[in-house]
């Protein structure tokens, strides 16, 4: 630094020497007292005495060094300053950024939580299992009960039998649909293996998974699990398209986070409307009510998982024949994607038949709708006939119906 500050300096003297030398001060010092004295007492010493011409360069430069000095002072205080008091922040060393992970990623992550919550079936252990749900507002219709579970300990008290069956679960079709930045659906087929080593039994049955981000954790908020119907007498299995993960819902489609207590009317508005289709006995007309992009269709008379508009409006072909008329009977709401999205989950019961002789299905429904320009569709539907009680087994004691709360708008 002192190396470079002299050279630096010796540049700045030539350069107001350049600038004086055709001055009128050049000549007044050539003739100035101080000047000739230099000339006319040289000094004996081992010192090598400047001359008056770099005399006149020295006094001419002298206003640009004392700038040049004051400038280098308050540059070098300065920057001693700002590196005393600077202290690296967080959001200089990390800025985490949120955003919605890709296709590949989703599916890769639905299938790693499924892995962990199949494992923690090996364990035997009810409570490992029931921990893997949230606490919050569960919405859970399993495979052999006949209740909405939405509670921890009813959770835990289902899992106290199933565990005991020994079961192992491996996927054989599924679609993933990301619902916002921390959370998706999951749906599609597993079999279990269920029984003693020596003598294993496969079930076919469906799912629908949604996951969500907790914390650090992912939870989930509601699960639907139903045996496969069996294939009806003369029906083939319609054509699927490859198992994908949906596109994520825009940045630009956000807005205002309703509450679920706003959202339980639309939910039940759009059941209506959905119910009202059905009685057109026209399958196009409820078939419309379907999102045409990744749609997931688990219906309750059929084993197949449909995923394409013409497989919908062909099975609804034979089920508007059985005269349905749905009624609600318990439901909760989840609201997701800032209000662009919800899940519509619980029980209902059908009428079929003719009408003097009409026969009630009580079955689980899981609907996800989401907002498709000003309309709302259908882009997932589980729907399953709803499990006998267990002998010997009470309907475990339930909260009220009521919607889910919505994840926060910090969690987004």
């Amino acid at each position: 630094n002192t190396a470079m500050l002299r050279n630096v300096v010796l540049l700045c003297t030539l350069a107001s020497a350049s600038a004086f030398v055709g001055s009128p001060v050049a000549p007044l010092l050539r003739n100035s007292p101080a000047v000739s004295s230099v000339r006319a007492r040289p000094l004996r010493t081992s010192v090598q005495m400047v001359d008056a011409d770099t005399i006149q360069i020295a006094l001419a430069a002298t206003p640009s060094i004392a700038a040049l000095g004051l400038v280098f002072k308050n540059s070098f205080s300065g920057s001693e300053q700002q590196t005393q008091q600077y202290v690296p922040s967080q959001a200089d060393t990390y800025s985490p950024q949120t955003s919605m992970p890709t296709e590949t990623e989703a599916l890769s992550l639905a299938r790693t939580n499924f892995k962990k919550w199949n494992d923690a079936l090996q364990t035997k252990d009810a409570a490992t299992v029931a921990k893997m749900y949230s606490a919050s507002k569960l919405s859970f219709l399993p495979t052999v009960s006949p209740e909405h579970i939405k509670q921890l300990d009813a959770t835990n008290d289902y899992f106290k039998d199933f565990v005991k069956k020994n079961p192992f679960g491996t996927i054989t079709d599924d679609k993933v649909t990301l619902l916002d930045a921390n959370s998706y659906l999951h749906s599609g087929m597993y079999t279990f293996e269920l029984g003693d080593a020596n003598n294993r039994t496969p079930v076919a049955a469906r799912f629908s998974y949604v996951w969500e981000k907790v914390g650090n954790e992912w939870k989930i908020g509601h699960h639907h699990s139903s045996v496969r119907p069996p294939q009806p007498e003369g029906s083939s299995a319609p054509a699927q398209e490859a198992p994908a993960a949906k596109a994520a819902p825009s940045a630009s489609a956000k807005k205002a986070n309703p509450t679920p207590e706003a959202m339980l009317p639309v939910a039940r508005d759009n059941f209506k409307r959905w119910n009202d289709a059905l009685q057109t006995k026209n399958p196009k007309t409820v078939a419309s009510l379907y999102s045409n992009s990744e749609l997931s269709f688990l219906p309750t008379v059929s084993p197949e998982h449909i995923k394409k508009i013409d497989s919908t409006q062909e099975y609804f072909e034979a089920f508007v024949l059985k005269n349905p008329f749905g009624t609600i009977t318990d439901d909760s709401v989840a609201v997701v994607d800032n209000g662009n999205g919800y899940l519509h989950s619980g029980m209902y019961t059908f009428e079929l038949g003719d009408a003097n002789n009409r026969t009630p299905v009580a079955a689980r429904f899981s609907y996800v709708w989401e907002k498709v320009g000003n309309e709302w569709k259908i882009g997932h539907h589980h729907s399953s006939v709803r499990p006998p009680q267990p002998e010997g087994s009470s309907a475990p004691a339930q909260e009220a119906p009521a919607a889910k709360a919505a994840p926060s708008a910090s969690a987004k």
